[in-house]
Parts: C-alpha cells; structure tokens; sequence
C-alpha cells in the first residue's frame, strides 16, 4: 500500500454512504466500456478503487475480531472447496475470482460499516443515482450495445406508452435493473411508512416521493415479473414489522395489495401470464447437477446447453462465446431428417386447442404426433400469450394443407397422403374420412383459388389407394372440410392422419381456416391456421385483416421440439440453438441451481442454510428495511442468476455479512 498515502486516503470518509456511491457509479457505466483488461471493464473500476481503500482502512485501524475470524474462514473455505471439487480446475477461473471479490467486498464493507457506525440501508441510498440515469434512459429511449442494455426496442407497447422495455444502463438486462428498482423503491416507500404523518410526509419530503415515482415508473418499464413479485414479498416483510402501523392497517395495505395485483394481471396478462422457458431451463440444470461436484465456476452454459450449442458453427462458437467442444462433433447436419425417404410413413398429428384456461384465463396451445393414434408424444411445451385468443368467427371452408399461393416455392409441400381429419369442438366431434367414396360428400376436392370442383384439368386424376388422398401441390387442387363449427371461443382438436414421405423443409400449412375465398361478403374470411415450419409446429391467427398472421405460438424457443421421421416413424429432437437464444439462456436461470451446477449441490445447501439461520436469528422489528431487502434479492434470484451479476451480487452478499455481524456482536 506504499504507493498510496495517508493525507489523500484521509480524504475520504469511507462509511456506508461512500461504499454505496461507489457501487451506484458502476452501476450507471454501461458494460464492456472502454477498457477489457483481464476480464475487467471500466465499470469494475469504482470496486476495484473501493476494494483498495477498504482494505487500506482495515490495515490501518487493524482489529482481528471474531466476525473477521468467521467471515475469513467461510471465504477461505469457499475458495478451497471451489477449486477442488469441480472437474475443470482453474484457480484464477474468471467466474471464480468474481465470486471471491464479491465475498470480500461485501465482508471488508460490513466491516467498515460497523467501524463508522454507520447504518446499512445508507448503502442503498445512493441508489438514486441509478434510478435517475436510468429514467432518462427510457425518456429519450437511449440504446446501449448488446441486446439486453439500455432501451430494448420492442413490437408492441402497452395501452398509450411506448414499445419496449428498460434492460438498464448497467448491463444483465431489465430483470438486474428491475431489483435495484425494487430496492430502491423499497427504501423510499419504508422513509414514508415509518414515519409518523405519512400523508404529511410524502407531500412534504418531495425528493423522496418524486424519487419513489421514478423509481415505480423504472420499474414498471422492465416488465420483470421477478422484480414485481419481489418487490410485494420485501414490501409485506418490512410492512408487517413496521410497529408505526396497527395490526388493521397493516391487513387493509396487504388485502389492497393483493387486490392491486390482481387487477394488474387482468390488465396485463401479457406480462404476468406469458408462459416462460424458466421451467423448461431449470429442469436441465437440475439433469445437470450432482451433490459433490460441479463443472466448475463460469461451465454452466457450456455444459448444460452442450446439446444446442454444438449445432453452432465452431468458429463461431469460440470467437463469441469463449466456447470449444473436443469431444463431440461440431454443427450436426440434421438434413437427412428432411429428405425423402423410400417407403410412407404412418402416423398422426393433433393440434389442442384450450380456449380458456386457468384461474386467470388465457388460451393454452399444445401439439402432438403418434405413431398409432392411441400413444400421444408432445411436440415441445406448452405455449401462451397469457391472453384469451379470440379467434374471427367465419363460415369458410376448413382446409386440408394450403393452397393457391400459399405454398412455399421450393417443393417443400406435404407430401404424402391425407387418410383421416379428426375435428373435436367442445363436445361435438366429427371425423371425415378422406377416401374416394366421400370425395365431394363429406368433404370436397375443389379447384384453387375457387369453389369450383375439381375435373382433372391439372395433374390428371386423382390418386386415392388405402392410405387415403394423395396430396399434391396445390396448383392442383385443394381438400376442403364443411365447415360445420363456431370456434371462435370453444376449445377443439384437430386430429390428422397421414402418410408421409418426408417431414416438409420449409413453411407448410397442415391445417386452417383461413380461406382467402369469402363466403360471407368481407373481404376474406382468414382466421388461423396450424403450421409446420422446418419440422417445428406453429399456431398462427390474425385479429384484424390488415394485419394478417402477424400474431403466432410455438416454434421459437428452446421449449420447441423439431417432428423428424426416424427408423420409419414420427418422432422427435430437440430444436436447434438460435443466436438470438443465447442472452435468454445466460440471464433466466436462478442463481443457486446455477452454483449448484458449477460447484456442487452441497455447497449450496450450506449456504443457503446458511442464509436461513442469519434471517431467523435477526428476524425483528428493528431489522425490517433490511429483511425487505434480502426478501427482495432471495426472491429474485429464484428466477435469474443474481448472485452471479456483478452489478447486484455485491448488495446480495452484504446482507447476510451484515446479520452475521449483528449474531457475533451480541454473543
């Protein structure tokens, strides 16, 4: 520490509110900025200066006691542990020191703070700073570099606001700046809450309350689901310890709340009610994790994602990610699954339906195939907007496959032949059986583009055997089913049974109601169609004409799974990666499955027990603010990797050192 004198460190004061303007200054650098040295940026560059001066104070006013005994040894402990019972040992592991920089930050933090007597909630005071800058970020719509930072651009907006979302200036995306909101939002709402006049307050301390405002409105625009229900755990934790309000009160602000939240899904199912990939993720982390060891700090991508990454290019991996595989090969070439195979394939597909589901109700949309009509195997996870599709009520025809001009233009159309289509409505169910004796009965062949039946004038005549309608290409004719159904608010399935000879490369449609033709004197009677697009399913709809089939579910996630033929039957594989994938895959795990991963599930059941004995032992009244917060980042962190960010895992990891330090203090 010679290079550093005594007379300029006397400058500074460091107590809890300069710790916490340091932390907010890097939280308002944008990431990866200006300098990469070593894996450090210009943002690490205040807790780098932080962590020099904490450690000059500790040496300075040098007093081993017991919470630096205990805090020495579980940091000494994790560092050991994290370097031995990993398979890929690497002591200078980036994700490795992040973790032992965060532990020692935040215990030299703690300790200067009870040093000062300084309070810990003035850590999170300078917080505003980030509130602020961010605001402007969503004002002015400020894009950063990266697809989750500053401003993120969206298709759609909510009622009269504008489309997008906040991801934040500090990097990690709008679930990292949506918990710092959270925290602040907390700390300006408790300043209101403990005082004795609080409609007096709020009026009269204007920077706190306008602070609170933007701070909710910041909030607000992450559309973070996490972030929202963490902030009403934190905000009902310190509530109900708050002792300024009675016991009724206290009843009356949780039943509004829940009330609140309620409407709020209502309003915005959108948001709340969007099925997520989390559970889907979360289970291959599990798959992935053993009690002893772990694949080591900073592996957690590589390897539970092992299977999709490696259908990346490898160049592309490595220059990217920093990712290389030796032990399987690269860029798996999937195109057999496509091509044309010597004998038809047997077998069904059903599309399911559910109008309206759940306490909340929204429309839930499934697919499956079978190999003999009785076994039925999902095709990917389920899928909803987390709304009621309303689908356009009309009198077309159904369709068959597309037509006309609705094909695509590289031989990719349904090849094979059409044997059964199965149409289940709410109760009524009928099947149509698509066979030359039925031919212009109960269903119809028809001419394209036209209601005219078809006389051969194409591709000569038609080709009926066993297995059905041989499918052509729609230039030829085209299936049409009676239309005999109201399924614009109805559950149904559609059940088909084919023979095919490849699984379509390309965009084909399997089954619609979305005739071009009108029968009911609009403009057309389009209304949804079922899809297969590159052997992955898709539910396409319109809800206006002008907009067309700008609204679809299925196929873009890593909860869709691709149809194959396979030994002579439909089966199933994963969908391959998507670069757009990648950010989702690094951002939606929780953070102590994702430990539990790298280091071992052991070690995380020591923490986390851990974490559950300081909260029971300083579980009081006088706690409140900082329970809140802890209740705020633990929830969080259920659904993203916090604990793993370094712009919040410093603020996550000094609470617990800081009820540490309260046990030690009176013992």
């Amino acid at each position: 520490m010679g290079f550093l004198t005594n007379k300029k460190l006397k400058l500074v004061n460091l107590n809890a509110k300069t710790i916490g303007l340091a932390i907010s200054f890097s939280l308002i650098i944008p990431p990866n900025f200006g300098i990469n040295i070593f894996g450090i940026n210009l943002e690490d560059i205040p807790l780098i200066i932080l962590l020099v001066f904490l450690v000059f104070y500790k040496f300075k006013n040098f007093i081993f006691s017991t919470f630096d005994k205990y805090s020495l040894f579980i940091i000494l402990f994790f560092i050991i542990y994290t370097n031995i019972f990993t398979y890929n040992h690497e002591i200078f592991n980036q994700t490795n020191l992040r973790f032992y920089f965060y532990f020692i930050v935040a215990y030299l933090s703690i300790d200067r703070i009870i040093f000062t007597e300084s309070k810990i909630t003035e850590l999170f005071e300078s917080l505003w700073l980030v509130m602020i800058s961010n605001f402007m970020v969503i004002i002015f719509q400020i894009q950063l570099p990266g697809t989750i930072d500053g401003w993120i651009l969206g298709s759609k907006s909510f009622l009269f606001l504008p489309p997008g979302r906040l991801g934040g200036i500090q990097g990690g995306g709008p679930n990292v700046i949506g918990v710092i909101c959270a925290l602040y939002v907390l700390l300006c709402t408790n300043k209101i809450l403990s005082s004795e006049n609080k409609i007096n307050y709020f009026a009269r301390n204007k920077l706190n309350s306008l602070l609170l405002i933007i701070s909710i409105f910041n909030l607000f625009f992450t559309f973070s689901r996490g972030s929202f229900l963490a902030l009403g755990v934190g905000f009902i934790i310190s509530l109900f310890l708050e002792e300024s309000i009675t016991k009724k009160n206290k009843y009356l602000f949780l039943v509004s709340l829940i009330i609140f939240a309620l409407i709020s899904v209502i309003f915005a199912p959108t948001i709340f009610l969007k099925q997520s990939n989390r559970i889907y993720l979360s289970t291959l982390a599990i798959n992935n994790t053993e009690l002893l060891r772990g694949v080591g700090g900073g592996f957690y991508v590589q390897e539970v994602y092992k299977d999709y990454l490696i259908t990346l290019d490898e160049q592309f991996l490595l220059e990217n990610f920093d990712i290389t595989y030796d032990d399987v090969a690269i860029n798996l070439d999937n195109n057999d699954e496509f091509k044309k195979i010597e004998d038809l394939v047997d077998g069904y597909l059903k599309l399911d339906f559910e109008h309206k589901k759940g306490v909340f109700s929204r429309s839930v949309i499934k697919f499956y195939f079978s190999n003999d009509g009785i076994e039925w195997t999902q095709i990917g996870s389920n899928f909803s907007t987390g709304t009621v599709i309303n689908l356009i009520e009309n009198n077309s025809f159904f369709e068959v496959g597309g037509w006309a001009d609705g094909q695509s233009p590289d031989d990719s159309y349904l090849d094979g032949f059409i044997n059964e289509v199965k149409i289940n409505v709410s109760d009524k169910k009928n099947t149509y059986l698509i066979n030359e004796k039925n031919r212009d009965k109960s269903y119809f062949v028809l001419l394209p583009a036209s209601q005219e039946f078809y006389d051969n004038r194409n591709d000569g005549k038609l080709i009926f055997n066993e297995k059905g309608l041989k499918l052509l290409r729609p230039r030829s004719y085209w299936v049409a089913i009676p239309n005999e159904f109201n399924m614009a608010e109805s559950d149904f399935e559609i059940i088909l049974k084919l023979s095919l000879n490849n699984i379509p490369k390309g965009n084909e449609t399997l089954f619609s109601q979305s005739s071009i033709l009108s029968s009911s004197g609009q403009a057309n009677d389009q209304s949804w169609k079922w899809s297969i697009v590159n052997g992955k399913m898709y539910f396409f709809w319109i809800e206006n004409i002008t907009e067309g089939y700008s609204n679809y579910l299925g196929g873009q996630s890593l909860r869709s799974e691709t149809l194959i033929i396979r030994n002579g039957n439909l089966d199933k594989v994963q969908s391959d990666f998507s670069i757009s994938q990648y950010d989702e895959i690094t951002t939606s795990h929780n953070g102590f499955l994702t430990m539990a991963v790298e280091y071992g599930a052991l070690i995380v059941i020591m923490i986390l027990s851990t974490l559950i004995f300081l909260i029971y032992k300083n579980f009081h009244k006088i706690n409140k603010v900082e329970l809140g917060l802890i209740g705020i980042l633990l929830i969080q962190n259920l659904t993203n990797d916090l604990i793993y960010a370094p712009d919040i895992a410093i603020l996550f990891w000094m609470i617990p050192f800081y009820f540490a330090s309260k046990i030690v203090k009176n013992q």
